[in-house]
């Protein structure tokens, strides 16, 4: 922790938790939860050792003969937990939008209604999978007055989460900055450009601020 609090420190870069997306939280196998909270666990220690204030988590529906209001209520459950975890190192709990079935504004309403302190994280790229139209407009409207972070990825729609640089996919990167200007949004944004060229990190970032910028 205190090495990467330095890098942190040199470069003056912010820092936002972002958990595995893979963790199976919500398991109906007692051993299986319990592993994957004393993991992140573990995470919510480290991020706040190193000055995160916020941490995200994505929903776990692999969970082979449970319904989709089982798996529903499993995630009111858990996420209080978390909530409460993340809430005693000084942390706020986001939850990311995520398909097959946390990525609709219907979807995440129940989750947000009934979880007043819980944070909302879009995921641009996700919004635009399973769905005829980019969801970010819908999104914002109904859950913006909590969003607490952005990631920010292309893709061609469908079901692939590619995370493409942006304008490489067809997402309107302008009508984006648009909605998120709309709802009040000017905080922190991650781009989740998966490219073993870092070029195309760097560019991404650059077509980001000059879009926002515009």
């Amino acid at each position: 922790a205190v090495a990467v609090r330095r890098q942190l420190a040199a470069t003056g870069l912010g820092v936002v938790g972002h958990t595995a997306y893979y963790l199976p939280f919500t398991s109906p196998i007692p051993a299986l939860k319990a592993a994957a909270f004393d993991y992140l666990r573990r995470s919510f220690d480290f991020f706040a050792a190193i000055g995160a204030k916020l941490v995200n988590v994505h929903p776990y529906v692999k969970i082979p003969l449970y319904g989709r209001d089982w798996i529903e209520q499993r995630h009111l459950e858990v996420l209080a937990e978390l909530l409460e975890m993340a809430r005693r190192v000084g942390l706020r709990l986001m939850l990311e939008n995520t398909p097959p079935l946390f990525n609709t504004p219907a979807e995440l309403k129940p989750i947000f209604r009934a979880l007043p302190e819980l944070g909302f994280h879009l995921d641009v790229g996700h919004a635009n999978l399973g769905t005829p139209a980019n969801l970010t407009g819908r999104l914002l409207a109904e859950f913006g007055d909590r969003l607490l972070h952005v990631h920010l990825n292309d893709n061609l729609g469908g079901e692939e989460d590619l995370h493409l640089p942006i304008g490489v996919g067809r997402i309107n990167w302008p009508w984006v900055a648009k909605m998120l200007r709309r709802y009040g949004y000017d905080g922190t944004v991650t781009l989740e450009v998966f490219s073993p060229d870092r070029d195309y990190l760097l560019l991404s970032r650059e077509k980001w601020r000059k879009i926002w910028e515009e």
